[in-house]
């Protein structure tokens, strides 16, 4: 049996969350994982969605809720190599 990734799933519901929002929400970020381990099989297209995603991540998406859901995203699926340095430039933005 071939499982088909839900990589474009995901975008599309990002999109969606920043063309009626504007920003990414912690729920809608849930949303978004919860369609790539849907299948049981997070796969490195899915990967490479939520990275984008959290790399496109600005200040005001990232509240206290948000910083501790990318946390523990980076940390579950292993990312720190991929996202470090997009959460580090968050960091850098905020001691300005």
């Amino acid at each position: 049996m071939v499982v088909e990734s839900n990589w474009r799933e995901m975008k599309q519901l990002a999109f969606e969350a920043y063309s009626r929002e504007g920003r990414m929400s912690v729920q809608t970020l849930e949303q978004i994982v919860d369609i790539g381990c849907a299948d049981g099989n997070f796969d490195d297209a899915e990967k490479a969605v939520l990275i984008n995603i959290i790399s496109s991540l600005t200040r005001a998406d990232m509240s206290d809720a948000m910083w501790a859901k990318v946390d523990k995203l980076i940390h579950k699926f292993g990312l720190a190599h991929d996202t470090e340095a997009s959460v580090e430039k968050l960091d850098d933005e905020d001691n300005r």
